[in-house]
């Protein structure tokens, strides 16, 4: 329940409410601002119908949920909404999360549910309190409803089949052939690296080779030429000294020609060409099938798979259709109890309705509940229609289409004062609008019943109303804003008594406090 409201600068409303558990009435004269408290726990809610709000105003509400307080508030700061729970910043999708399934709004405009065919069938089903069934129900009419769409999957691959095969047993055929294994790829360019060394190596080997004694002309036969000139003079000492610094150097680059043709490569059985033939079919794999080889050999998995399943499709058929019929067999013996206790609680939520039709002045009012039987649907196979009649002379027809807008609102108190909902909850606004007299009293009657079971805040114009009400608070207009005060037992008798009469009257007064009496006794 709301423990406490507190508002500033809300659509002109600054006030802080504590809530009585029970019955809380507001009242206020037209154009007050009644309303607008109401519109401010939708804002908390997130709701559609809460007004715009100004920067620097607030919501804030203490909710009791399970036995512990919980602090919500929302308020506009710099232009944007900030939501917050126990203190902490959350998403407003949070807040309604958590609020929704605690309260309720209704109205005359919210009546206008009743009129679906889809509401009266949850109220059916939350009256025979059927939510265990449904949710057995719904399980397996899930699983029907996906194995449908396998089944159906499956005959369309039958109708393309053979052009499919084909073409998946070419995408297959391609990456068996490759034959690729995990890691291959980084295996290789590590290969690759190695290969292009031994490329360079055996590149130096021959060019020294080459450069050094084979070629022509060569470094040693070159030398081997100056040496034998200088041979010739053998009598100049410096030349003596160059040849033997020449035949020295022989010695040295024959000697280095030697270790450099002693090189070990590395011993590989590929050659750097397979290597890069290797790995340029693996790019071309990846650019068609996968960004690594591991994804690469993940879809040649599922097309091996979708290949099976082509080849087995008749199979594959049989077998889901089996199971289909099983699933669907279970789901009719489900649906067949659900329908049956839907009827024979329908029954008794009909008797239960008129009754409280009766109590509130509509003696004359007839209502009923129809069934038509529906294929497989996600609440089951049971279409219901509320049939109503005013009047006895004119025929039961559709509640749209057959009841005014007092009516339908004390159609919904009937339908809230049997129906065990969840909200802990529960918002009137302005629910008794149009009605007077004897049935006010009555409508009274059925707030204060459906307060005894949850919190009930309820806006509205009748004494009637205001006087059964645990707390009563007043909205009303200053030069400063809206305000709301909650009244004090003389307060309230004033107030209901102007309400009575439009004024302070003995009269008034006096009737005011037998209506209040009335409600303490």
């Amino acid at each position: 329940m709301i423990l406490e409201l507190r508002l500033k600068n809300f659509a002109s409303i600054s006030a802080e409410v504590e809530f009585s558990k029970g019955f809380n009435v507001v009242i206020g004269e037209t154009g007050a601002g009644k309303s607008l408290l109401l519109s401010s726990i939708e804002f908390l809610k997130g709701g559609k119908n809460a007004p715009p709000v100004e920067d620097g105003s607030f919501v804030e509400a203490v909710f009791e949920i399970d036995g512990e307080e919980v602090i919500v508030r929302k308020e506009v700061k710099n232009g944007r909404v900030r939501c917050f729970l126990n203190d902490a910043r959350v998403p407003q999708k949070v807040l309604s999360e958590k609020l929704t399934p605690l309260i309720s709004f209704q109205s005359q405009r919210e009546s206008i549910q009743l009129f679906k065919p889809s509401y009266q069938l949850s109220i059916i089903d939350s009256f025979s309190e059927n939510w265990e069934l449904l949710k057995k129900y719904s399980e397996v009419y899930s699983k029907c409803k996906k194995l449908e769409e396998e089944i159906k999957e499956l005959k369309e691959k039958e109708q393309e089949k053979e052009k499919k095969l084909d073409f998946i047993k070419f995408q297959i055929e391609e990456i068996r052939q490759a034959d690729l294994k995990e890691g291959e790829e980084e295996e290789l360019l590590e290969l690759k690296k190695l290969l292009e060394k031994k490329e360079k190596i055996e590149e130096v080997k021959k060019t020294a080779e080459f450069l050094i004694s084979e070629g022509e002309p060569n470094v040693l036969s070159m030398l081997s030429t100056v040496i034998a000139k200088l041979e010739e003079i053998e009598e100049i000492d410096k030349a003596q000294n160059s040849l033997s610094k020449l035949q020295n150097a022989v010695y040295e680059i024959e000697d280095a020609l030697s270790e450099i043709l002693s090189v070990e490569t590395p011993a590989e059985e590929v050659s750097l060409e397979e290597v890069e033939n290797r790995l340029y079919l693996i790019e071309k794999l990846k650019r068609k099938y996968g960004r690594t080889v591991g994804e690469i050999l993940e879809h040649l998995s599922k097309l091996e798979k979708e290949l099976e399943s082509l080849e087995n499709a008749e199979v594959f058929l049989e077998e889901k259709e089996k199971e289909l019929n099983i699933l669907k067999s279970e789901l009719a013996k489900i649906s067949k109890e659900l329908s049956e206790r839907r009827f024979k609680k329908a029954k008794e939520f009909e008797k239960l309705i008129k009754n409280n039709l009766n109590e509130l002045g509509m003696k004359d009012a007839n209502f009923k509940i129809t069934f038509e039987k529906i294929p497989f649907s996600p609440t089951g196979t049971d279409k219901v229609a509320f049939l109503f009649t005013g009047n006895p002379k004119l025929p039961l027809d559709e509640l749209s289409k057959s009841i005014s807008g007092g009516e339908l609102s004390r159609f919904l108190l009937s339908v809230l004062s049997v129906l065990k909902v969840s909200q802990s909850v529960m918002v009137f606004d302005e629910i008794d609008a149009g009605m007077s007299g004897k049935i006010l009293s009555k409508v009274a009657e059925k707030l204060k019943e459906i307060s005894k079971n949850h919190q009930v805040i309820a806006v509205t114009h009748s004494p009637q109303v205001a006087s059964a009400g645990d707390k009563v608070f007043k909205v009303f207009k200053t030069e400063n804003g809206i305000n709301v005060c909650e009244l004090n037992k003389e307060q309230k008798i004033r107030e209901i008594a102007i309400m009575i009469s439009g004024e302070e009257t003995p009269s008034s007064l006096k009737t005011a406090e037998d209506l209040i009496k009335r409600w303490e006794e």
